[in-house]
């Protein structure tokens, strides 16, 4: 009866062993291999364990995600403008722009389709993603953005859509509706802005009459390499750059800078 009593005790132990270990491999899977648990780099960035880079007809999927009149995303959207440069050219109305020659006579106070910048109703003046004749174009970068909200304050309404593959990032990581929302390759995202914010937080375009800096001012601090604006968004802009250059194994020419961070 011992011996009987032994042998069904072994069985169960081997039984909840292999159940455990079962288990183990499930967890794994779920939340290793399909990108689940995350990683933070910094910047509020974050990588996704075990996701692979989305390239789609041989580019990587970026994605910029904001509300018009945010001031934080107002930041961002000079970052992503910065380090999307680095892979290819935004071409404004037909001709090449960047950083040092967008023309900041083309303004307005609230977001028009055929202004270049726009003054966010948060405080901060910004780029305008939403112009059609602001182009990009890459061999490496598919970059898409939305607008989910206008700049109606203090009731806006909604403007543009996640698509699907965009909505399933923005429920699983960004599931309290934080923007920016921004995601890179599938395997790398950011919830808010990155560290283009003076030490109180608040964004370092955001002047303090509490109108911002006009686009002339913030342009031409781009010039300027001890200027704290041009410091800001050159380091997020720089973060923006590394996760790209990780993504399509540093095939673009400025992969090979020695100043980008380890992502």
């Amino acid at each position: 009866m011992d011996a009987v009593k032994l042998k069904l005790r072994s069985l169960i132990i081997m039984i909840v062993a292999i159940v455990v270990f079962i288990s183990a491999v499930v967890i794994y899977l779920l939340v290793f291999v399909n990108g689940s648990a995350t990683t933070a780099i910094g910047n509020n960035w974050f990588s996704i364990k075990g996701a692979s880079p989305i390239i789609n007809n041989g580019k990587l999927w970026v994605n910029f995600a904001g509300i018009e009149g945010c001031q934080y995303c107002a930041i961002e959207r000079y970052a992503f403008f910065d380090a999307l440069s680095n892979f290819g050219n935004w071409t404004y109305y037909g001709k090449n722009v960047d950083l040092n020659t967008l023309p900041t006579s083309n303004y307005s106070n609230t977001p028009q389709t055929n202004t270049l910048f726009y003054h966010a109703y948060e405080g901060d003046w910004t780029l305008n993603f939403l112009n059609p004749n602001l182009k990009y174009t890459s061999n490496y970068v598919n970059f898409t953005s939305e607008e989910l909200y206008n700049d109606q304050y203090p009731n806006p309404t909604p403007l543009q859509s996640f698509t699907p593959l965009e909505q399933q990032y923005a429920s699983k990581y960004d599931s309290g509706g934080a923007v920016p929302f921004s995601v890179i390759g599938g395997n790398f995202f950011e919830v808010g802005a990155g560290s283009s914010l003076a030490p109180d937080g608040t964004p370092i375009i955001f002047a303090g009459n509490g109108t911002g800096y006009m686009p002339s001012y913030i342009i031409s601090q781009f010039n300027t390499s001890s200027s704290t604006i041009s410091k800001g968004i050159t380091e997020e802009a720089d973060y923006i750059t590394s996760m790209i250059c990780s993504d399509i194994n540093n095939a673009a020419p400025v992969c090979s800078s020695p100043s980008l961070p380890k992502v």
